[in-house]
């Protein structure tokens, strides 16, 4: 461990480690809190509709409004925002620094409103060319869909409002308020639906997901008011900033349009799939890639939150030694915290579902078809937390293109695989394509990202990679002996049985993985450490 110490000791002056942990940490509990109540959420949704078409068309009305909003405003606006302003903010100019929020401000409000009314109007033409294959299979779906599609659409200007706000809070390195702001977004949607769906069904869920924005937006206003944010309705589109943030804009929208064409391809394939009884597959593939990207968003989601300034710094700095120290820490970070998720997923699959979902009207062959889907969403676990690592260095260099023309490749590439190995995997296929292109996708960016920053720390990257990949393999194998030894003894038929298995079989396996990772040299655990010290 003396030798973890010290690679945080070198690290420091680029990229002040231990401040690195100590935000993350700060966005992972908030993260963390959010996502066991989203964890609540979701199983309350599942208990009273299951993986049935009323749950798939809830998820396409959803996946609808969100792709656009995350086209026009929330997604774009987080990469194109937090570096023009950084820039704005170093120069120390309030007049300035107003002038550009409150153009962004107006533009997020203006564009937020405008999508929300072309949004309803569409909605009827949108939602069967998201997913055809209910045409011939279950029009009903559609049919639920295209209504519950409006009210999604309401919400997006308040997702896009909470979106700029979070930006705004975190360039100004303020972290602790919008990583607890989700706590409220999910305690107003369990609300909600507790509330409203035993009278209006799977379209309480909708009202409930439109409260929650709200209050998720107007919970950040007093601290972002706080940090200087003023309000008026002006545009000034010849400010500098706003014209960098419009240059980047574009090739933004393009990149967040190959990432979210890519996560709907897949529910375009689905509704292809013939339904089972209580087993709709767009909704399965929906529960098994929640599962998958709740440890993504508290790991490597809060580690490139709190990199990102970062890194907007170093490159605004020209620092390219610091920018790729900074890019490395946070690639081996993510293979410490993904590895292990990664194997206790592909070793317990059915038992994790099991475990989580299955009650009320979410019947046992949905575990067995979410478990399946859950394996092959599994295999690209890391891909899919190094990606954002990866690309959050691209668009601190202000290079939003290369993410896009290889993430249009990787749309084909995934629609590909879709149809080959749906043919001989079903839904399982298509989770396995789709992890497959994302490990495609993340070495391509890789292998291109190495020569601008004269290297990404291959050599430490790789030895975490192979430490932590035999730490992994431990686990698995830990996992698999702790079941055997416990499943005699316990009732697993009772949930209180599967669950005491799920949660020893895990604290094994961790402690395993822990213990491999010390044996072996694995320096990321000083980041532990450095966390729970909370070092200066």
């Amino acid at each position: 461990m003396a030798d973890a110490e010290t690679e945080l000791a070198v690290a420091r002056p680029a990229v002040a480690a231990s401040g690195l942990a100590r935000t993350a940490g700060v966005i992972a509990v908030g993260t963390v809190a959010s996502r066991l109540l989203g964890l609540v959420r979701d199983v309350l949704i599942a208990a009273l509709f299951g993986a049935t078409s009323a749950k798939s068309a809830f998820v396409i009305a959803y996946s609808l409004p969100f792709f656009i909003q995350r086209l026009f405003l929330g997604g774009t606006l987080s990469i194109v925002f937090i570096p023009a302003i950084t820039q704005v903010l170093v120069r120390g100019d309030e007049e300035e620094t107003r002038r550009v929020v409150s153009s962004t401000f107006t533009l997020v409000l203006l564009i937020g409103l405008a999508v929300v009314v072309c949004g309803v109007l569409a909605a009827p033409g949108l939602v069967p060319m998201a997913a055809p294959g209910y045409l011939r299979t279950n029009p009903q779906v559609l049919a639920t869909a295209t209504a519950l599609t409006r009210v999604m659409f309401l919400s997006m200007v308040f997702l896009a409002l909470s979106g700029f706000a979070t930006g705004y809070l975190n360039a100004h390195r303020q972290f602790t308020i919008p990583a607890a702001a989700p706590l409220l977004f999910n305690l107003v949607i369990i609300g909600g639906v507790l509330a409203l769906s035993p009278r209006i069904g799977i379209f309480g869920v909708a009202v409930s997901f439109l409260l929650g924005w709200t209050a998720q937006f107007l919970v950040q206003l007093p601290a972002a008011r706080r940090a200087g944010l003023r309000f008026s309705p002006r545009v000034d589109l010849s400010h500098p900033a706003i014209r960098e943030m419009g240059r980047l804009a574009v090739p933004a929208m393009l990149g967040l349009a190959v990432i979210e064409i890519n996560s709907n391809v897949d529910r375009f394939f689905a509704s292809f799939l013939p339904s089972q009884p209580g087993v709709d597959y767009v909704a399965v593939l929906d529960y098994a890639f929640q599962l998958v990207q709740a440890p993504v968003s508290i790991f490597a989601v809060s580690l490139a939150t709190a990199l990102f300034p970062t890194m907007a710094r170093h490159a605004s700095g020209s620092s390219p030694a610091a920018l790729r120290e900074t890019t490395s820490l946070g690639l081996r970070g993510v293979l410490f915290t993904m590895m292990p998720v990664m194997a206790a997923m592909l070793a317990m699959s059915h038992l994790i579902v099991r475990v989580i979902f299955q009650r009320g009207a979410f019947a046992p062959q949905a575990t067995s078809a979410v478990a399946w889907g859950l394996v092959g969403f599994a295999v690209g676990t890391v891909p899919y937390a190094a990606y954002y690592i990866v690309t959050r260095t691209y668009y601190a260099l202000h290079d939003t293109r290369t993410p896009v023309r290889i993430g249009a490749y990787m749309i084909l590439l995934n629609a590909a695989g879709d149809i080959v190995l749906m043919r001989w995997l079903g839904h399982t296929g298509i989770a396995l394509s789709t992890s497959l292109v994302a490990t495609a996708n993340v070495g391509w960016l890789l292998w291109l990202l190495g020569p601008r920053l004269r290297g990404l720390g291959g050599r430490a990257v790789l030895g975490t990679a192979a430490r932590t990949g035999v730490a992994a393999a431990a686990l698995a194998a830990t996992v698999v002996a702790a079941r055997r030894v416990l499943a005699p003894r316990l009732e697993a038929g009772h949930l209180s049985g599967a669950a005491t298995e799920l949660v020893v079989a895990l604290a094994a396996g961790g402690t395993v993985y822990l213990a491999v990772c010390a044996l072996l040299g694995v320096r990321e655990l000083a980041l532990l450490r450095v966390l729970r010290r909370g070092e200066p």
